[in-house]
């Protein structure tokens, strides 16, 4: 809440806290009891169970690889993935004498958990039984069996490609023994015409016949002994990189026999519960007793930020917070969520607008008090809101330290706004067109050494001026305000500044730290926009709170 010694709205005080609880006193007691009760019921019906643990070191493989000179690196998600598999679970059902059903094998894995750590070539198996000696035995086995598999599979490996070798090599060698065995018969029959009487005249014709079909054979079987050597050689080569490889799988350890059961005792457990209900109870007093404070918390922004609050950007679903699924703007989803989104997008652009039509302002800096409080997705979707009411919008990533803009839109970061300031002016503005009609981007280009003087300087300002005059708005998103003196720095060249308050993280008191920031360079803040506002969703709400929104959606 806001502090009253800046002329705002009270901020709640320990008596608040002790008057809401007085005033309710029995829900603290009713939280407290049930936590006890929940507790007491818990250590009752549990049922205790234990967990033994094993490691496997993981190495590269040749299974897999792409040149046959290399291993495979092992990918441990992979290889987590084929420890935690129904054919390993099957191999285990096998060693333990069970019978091998996709049923049993469910169970088993049910109760088996693998980990790792990204930077470490280890996995980690966990397997939980209410028998502890059942529980080391089934880990020991999984490990196993994995371990055995693994290594079965690169030794098959080097048995195919000795096989693959072995076919053409036995084919050379027999072709090799016929034409030997032609060599020897042809040197018989040439000792037989050496025989032959000097005086006979078809005696060097023979013998020359018989050497001619000698050299025949011989250049023959030259290239396959070649051959013969060369595949003989392959052999010997897989054989020696098959007896000196390290194993692609190796047991590490395995631990013993657990001998104490998982969880807290019963007497931790019910501290625990009565602690928690206790807590959970006064904690529900405090917020049945201040149920809507949804309006005084945007009063207490405006207060803070001394600026009026242009609109409220409500917080996106899990599947559109990150990457190119944040540009709403651009989405084609139909939900109620994406369709509020988007209209809240279309409200700060009215905002906007109405701002440069009354007072001639065109340039805008977006920033806010910390870093991931959502201002690059707020100005690249202010920005595309901007672009498609018919605006020419150019999109400034001016966040130098840690560009954002580019990320989200898909494009290059290798020219840019930081080029154009050390080389000012430039012979061209190295903009980027994305696809939006009306919009274009100037990337924030290589981080420079100092930032905040690049922005500082006449030629960003200069850029600016030249920006306003070939497009409607220039948006300028700027690093965090407390986070680096860039924002600070850049504030003067534009026409306004527009301060981002996520409310999930940013207080009234970080707030004044920003105006002051801001009033200090004699910046023009021009107002405040509310980033993942939870307060639009109620808890209880008319079933047609949304019907404009739901009705919208199914028509875009």
């Amino acid at each position: 809440m806001y502090d009253p010694a800046f002329g705002g709205s009270e901020t709640p005080g320990l008596e608040d806290y002790l008057q809401a609880v007085n005033k309710r006193k029995w829900v603290v007691v009713l939280m407290t009891l049930l936590g006890l009760a929940l507790a007491v019921l818990y250590v009752n019906t549990r049922t205790d169970t234990f967990t033994a643990s094993a490691k496997v070191q993981v190495a590269p493989s040749p299974v897999g690889a792409i040149d046959n000179n290399r291993y495979k690196q092992p990918i441990l998600e992979e290889e987590r993935e084929v420890l935690n598999s129904f054919t390993t679970a099957n191999s285990v059902l096998e060693r333990q004498g069970e019978e091998v059903t996709p049923l049993a094998a469910n169970q088993l894995l049910k109760r088996l958990d693998v980990q790792f750590r990204p930077d470490s070539n280890v996995l980690e198996a966990k397997f939980t039984d209410e028998n502890a000696a059942y529980a080391r035995d089934t880990v020991q086995d999984f490990i196993e069996a994995y371990v055995d598999d693994r290594n079965g599979q690169a030794d098959a490996w080097y048995d195919g490609q000795k096989a693959g070798y072995q076919q053409p090599l036995s084919v050379a060698q027999g072709a090799v023994a016929d034409i030997q065995a032609e060599i020897d018969a042809l040197a018989l029959q040439l000792i037989d015409a050496q025989q032959i009487a000097n005086s006979d005249p078809n005696r060097a014709a023979i013998i020359s016949d018989i050497q001619n079909s000698l050299s025949l054979l011989r250049a023959e079987r030259n290239p396959l002994n070649n051959t013969i050597n060369r595949l003989q050689g392959d052999i010997a080569d897989v054989e020696r990189d098959q007896a000196t490889r390290a194993a692609p799988a190796k047991l590490l350890s395995i631990g013993g026999v657990p001998s104490r059961p998982n969880g807290l005792s019963e007497k931790l457990l019910w501290a625990a519960g009565t602690l928690a209900g206790f807590l959970a109870g006064i904690a529900l007093a405090f917020v049945l007793d201040r149920l809507d404070t949804s309006a005084r918390s945007e009063t207490d922004i405006e207060l803070a930020a001394g600026a009026s609050v242009l609109g409220s950007i409500p917080a996106f679903g899990v599947g559109n917070r990150n990457g190119a699924a944040a540009l709403v703007m651009l989405s084609a989803g139909k939900s109620t969520k994406l369709q509020r989104s988007r209209e809240s997008y279309r409200r700060v652009r009215a905002s906007l607008q109405y701002l440069a039509a009354s007072n001639g302002s065109s340039s805008f800096m977006i920033t806010s008090a910390q870093p991931g409080e959502g201002k690059s997705v707020t100005a690249a979707n202010l920005a595309i809101a901007l672009a498609q009411n018919g605006a020419s919008v150019v999109l400034i990533s001016a966040d130098m330290r840690r560009p954002t803009i580019e990320a989200l839109f898909g494009i290059r970061n290798n020219d840019g706004l930081s080029n154009t300031l050390t080389n000012y002016p430039p012979s061209s503005l190295p903009t980027v067109s994305v696809g939006v009609d009306n919009l274009t981007i100037l990337p924030a280009g290589p981080s420079p050494e100092r930032p905040g003087e690049l922005l500082s300087t006449d030629g960003f300002k200069d850029l600016i001026e030249r920006l306003e005059e070939s497009h409607d708005f220039v948006i300028v998103d700027t690093p965090p305000i407390l986070a680096a003196a860039d924002a600070s720095s850049a504030s003067t060249a534009v026409d306004g500044v527009l301060i981002l308050v996520d409310t999930n993280k940013t207080d009234t008191d970080t707030l004044l730290k920003v105006r002051s920031d801001l009033d200090r360079v004699g910046a023009n803040v021009l107002g405040a926009v509310l980033n993942r506002d939870r307060q639009e969703a109620p808890l209880f709400r008319r079933r047609e709170a949304y019907a404009y929104a739901r009705t919208a959606a199914t028509r875009e």
